[in-house]
């Protein structure tokens, strides 16, 4: 529980500083992925997430639809405009 607390509270304060084009990597399943940040439009102060396969040329990458205590649920479409959501467990990552 306690390690579970920590993580999270890392993982938070990561996501709050970030700014546009800032990242931080993690591990999930011995794969390394980057948390990336991106704006909406130049003039918003909206924000929107994605994470990437590390070190990857054409790597997949998914958008974040939100973080919880519990997990990021990340989703993105395939070619038929299906979408198909992931959720990865917070307590299972490792921030680098």
């Amino acid at each position: 529980m306690i390690i579970k607390i920590k993580v999270m509270s890392v993982l938070k304060s990561r996501i709050e500083s970030l700014r546009e084009g800032d990242k931080f990597i993690f591990t999930f399943r011995d794969k390394d992925y980057e948390f990336h940040c991106y704006s909406y439009d130049s003039n918003s102060s909206d924000h929107g997430f994605s994470i990437y396969e590390a070190n990857s040329f054409l790597g997949r990458s998914m958008n974040v639809d939100k973080v919880t205590k519990q997990y990021i649920t990340c989703y993105d479409y395939n070619l038929f405009s299906v979408r198909s959501s992931f959720k990865i467990p917070v307590d299972a990552i490792t921030i680098v």
